[in-house]
């Protein structure tokens, strides 16, 4: 596949966006922070991380789904968290080249495991999503250019947005998800709780999945409330035909409530925790 990073021709979207900051940024001290965070995506100084989503009902199996997570490689050869880079990124802008580079080095992946694993069954990769890609009219398009290029598997990518980014950018999200899941790309939504999207909305938005709220999971016993929410949202999204996932679960009580519960699938360093994607 050809790379969608190999000189500013074949990637007219990241020199669109570093033009546009180049125009944007008014703060000296951070125009090199920047200019290194652009320069970082060019020569690949982002690292992914996958972390593997596995069925409740046999959390020790294969996964067929798992989050992409990025680190950044500093100049010593650290990782360093998303909370070192992505709010220079947020304040400028600029979260959707970062999406962008990740859905590009995500479908290298899934063909270059294809190709030296013929029969290998390619996990569904969850990317999660900013608001800049979310309310980028460009971003559908984007998308759509990348999978038909590449030929990669269908079906494989599920684009992740949190319940409050789906609350405050409800319409865009929507046109959004129309105009990516004819190609089988999968949609989800984390951290939910039902206080910015109800439940009611979940289907008509088109969510495949929602992973209820960590908050909520916390502890859970069958006489509390965290319990009783846990079982109302799974059991919603279980007659609109949506996959339910417990997210950052880390004993093995809180596994087996899921069970009891009915979860489709867990998530969490008592599941798996995460590891390099290459």
């Amino acid at each position: 596949m050809k790379s969608a990073l190999i000189n500013p021709q074949d990637r007219p979207w990241l020199v669109h966006v570093a033009e546009t900051a180049a125009m944007t940024i008014k703060r000296t001290g951070e125009q090199g922070t920047v200019n290194k965070l652009i320069e970082a995506l060019d020569r690949d100084r982002f690292v992914l991380y996958a972390q593997p989503i596995k069925l409740v009902a046999s959390s020790t199996g294969n996964s067929d789904y798992q989050e992409i997570f990025i680190r950044f490689l500093d100049e010593e050869e650290k990782l360093l968290p998303p909370g070192g880079f992505f709010p220079i990124l947020e304040s400028y802008n600029l979260m959707s080249m970062l999406d962008r580079w990740v859905v590009n080095r995500v479908i290298r992946w899934l063909l270059a495991k294809r190709k030296t694993q013929g029969n290998w069954n390619a996990p569904r990769c969850g990317i999660n999503l900013s608001n800049d890609s979310i309310s980028d009219a460009e971003f559908s398009r984007f998308i759509k250019e990348q999978l038909q290029t590449s030929m990669a598997p269908p079906g494989k990518l599920a684009f992740e947005v949190s319940e409050a980014d789906a609350g405050a950018h409800a319409i865009t999200l929507k046109r959004l998800i129309a105009a990516l899941k004819p190609l089988g790309c999968g949609f989800a939504l984390t951290g939910y709780s039902g206080e910015f999207v109800p439940v009611e909305l979940l289907q008509a938005l088109g969510i495949d999945f929602v992973k209820i709220d960590s908050h909520i999971l916390t502890n859970i016993h069958p006489d509390d409330s965290g319990f009783a929410r846990a079982k109302s949202i799974h059991r919603t999204c279980q007659a609109t035909g949506i996959c339910t996932i417990g997210e950052f679960v880390e004993q093995p009580e809180t596994l087996e409530k899921l069970k009891e519960l009915g979860v489709d699938y867990a998530q969490g360093y008592g599941i798996a925790r995460p590891e390099p994607l290459t």
